[in-house]
């Protein structure tokens, strides 16, 4: 379990910006020796995941196009999420993204925004904590305090206790209200507000806003929030009847 577990974590350093990579850094980044890389990246060949550019580098090969198309075949949202996102961009004035869990992660399966707004660390398919941030905790929340707690006891390295113990007594208030605000906690300086999207009455993804903390005073922030959860709204009705 733990090789298939390197492997898999070999095959998701490839990102949008590192799509190359040398066999030292993925040693590097996933803790093994270069042996065990060459091991790992032999095996990922030899399924055609993953080729030599020739360059001393290895890059993904056009194969994980096909896992990338099955994965938004099994993924309903994705087909009525584009238009709405565009939407909430445009009239917050800020990026809108919609964030889906998978596993222990949450990751970005949407995104608009305009030109003049910062970036952020969540970009399609990059995965991410899902104590961290609006539309992470959104997620965590939903999943109920049992499997939050098991959730911070598989994380390694786990993070520190007044971190865990913060996050755990703010899921309740986030399932009450709705929705879920954040400061600074993946970007700094950086605002935003999420709420949840649901088909049969299960959250399934998060919508979230997001901008620069000093651009975003008071009014603008209530302004955003309003939008953000009659977007969420929306989107669980337009599931919901997409799905019929």
């Amino acid at each position: 379990m733990d090789s298939a577990r390197r492997v898999l974590k070999v095959l998701l350093l490839f990102t949008e910006k590192g799509p190359e990579l040398s066999v030292e850094e993925i040693a590097h980044s996933v803790g093994i020796s270069v042996p065990s890389a060459y091991r790992f990246v032999s095996l990922l060949r030899e399924m055609d995941l993953a080729e030599d550019n020739g360059r001393g580098t290895y890059v993904l090969s056009p194969r994980v196009f096909l896992l990338s198309r099955s994965a938004e075949q099994a993924f309903p949202l994705s087909k009525v999420l584009h238009p709405f996102v565009e939407r909430l961009s445009k009239v917050t004035g800020e990026a809108a993204l919609v964030i889906r869990r998978v596993g222990d992660f949450a990751t970005c399966v949407e995104m608009s925004h305009p030109e003049h707004t910062i970036r952020l660390s969540f970009e399609p398919g990059q995965i991410m904590s899902l104590h961290r941030g609006a539309g992470p905790k959104v997620l965590l929340a939903s999943m109920g305090e049992a499997w939050a707690q098991r959730y911070f006891d598989r994380l390694r390295p786990p993070p520190p206790a007044a971190e865990r113990d913060q996050a755990l007594a703010s899921l309740p208030g986030i399932v009450e209200r709705g929705w879920s605000k954040s400061e600074a906690e993946v970007d700094e300086g950086v605002w935003a507000v999420a709420a949840p999207i649901k088909a049969a009455d299960k959250v399934v993804a998060a919508v979230t806003v997001a901008g620069p903390q000093f651009r975003i005073d008071e009014d603008q922030a209530e302004h955003i929030t309003e939008q953000v959860m009659s977007s969420a709204a929306e989107l669980s009705q337009s599931l919901s009847t997409w799905r019929r």
